[in-house]
């Protein structure tokens, strides 16, 4: 458990620096591809989602997922003291709204068995489909951002199946099961259309609201999935904290996009 609290903050550390460097990378002249920076963002960003897989195997989903919104916060305040982007008053606090929100609501959760079943598998690919087709609609605060949350929603309720369905010879990749593998491959493609949509949305707004719709909507699929697949329930006598967290949350969310330029170059 120690390992895991531990791996959960260095993912956090992790994510909010890639944030700043994503946003960066992401405004360089050309494309990102060829951006120093961006890559460093995206280097980060692999080495949180690994940092993350350890703490998934002991906590709960959700509890992951939210804390990992606490790097919402580590992004803002690099960039206010590095004076890429003054958040006011109003944004910072809709900034700390958005962390706490979304923590409320983990805490309200009890972990289930996260055991691969058809239903799950099937949802997740919906998700995939549903990012690949965003793709063809414009770049833009709420809709990057959105559509980022939806792959790497895709990508974290993959990854904890994943890590919950390893067998314990998990180095015998060639004797995986079928569940198994779609399961990486769902995982895998969930992370590279989060990460394409998370660059379409930083090419043209500030980092701070794209990342704050990204990981709400990240949070609350994966805590839907997880309350109706994955056996993952709310506490008894928590109802009214998860509800009104989720509602926090999105309320703050939805006060930072007032900061933020909605239409993004194509």
């Amino acid at each position: 458990m120690i390992l895991a609290v531990a791996a959960l903050a260095g993912a956090v550390l992790c994510y909010g620096v890639a944030g700043d460097r994503l946003s960066t990378g992401a405004r360089a002249g050309g494309s990102p591809l060829r951006s120093r920076t961006w890559w460093t963002g995206t280097g980060l960003q692999a080495g949180a989602f690994l940092l993350a897989l350890v703490a998934r195997h002991d906590l709960p989903l959700l509890v992951v997922q939210s804390a990992i919104v606490a790097a919402l916060a580590v992004t803002a305040v690099l960039q206010q003291v590095t004076g890429v982007r003054r958040l006011r008053r109003g944004e910072a606090v809709a900034v700390l709204g958005t962390v706490l929100g979304l923590a409320l609501l983990s805490a309200a959760t009890v972990p289930g068995p996260a055991v691969v079943e058809g239903p799950v598998l099937g949802w997740l690919a919906a998700g995939l489909v549903l990012a690949v087709v965003g793709v063809l609609l414009p770049a833009g605060t709420w809709v990057s951002g959105a559509l980022a949350g939806v792959g790497f929603s895709v990508g974290a309720v993959g990854a904890r199946v994943l890590v919950s369905e390893l067998p314990d010879r998990w180095w015998a990749f060639w004797a995986f099961p079928g569940t198994v593998w779609l399961a990486g491959v769902v995982t895998v493609g969930g992370l590279l259309l989060g990460q394409l949509h998370l660059t379409r949305g930083l090419a043209g707004a500030p980092a701070v609201p794209v990342l704050a719709v990204m990981y709400v909507v990240s949070t609350v699929v994966p805590a839907a999935i997880g309350h109706w697949l994955l056996d993952e329930q709310v506490r008894p006598g928590w109802a009214v904290a998860a509800v009104v967290g989720c509602a926090v949350a999105l309320g703050a969310a939805v006060a930072l996009l007032r900061g933020g330029r909605v239409p993004a170059p194509g």
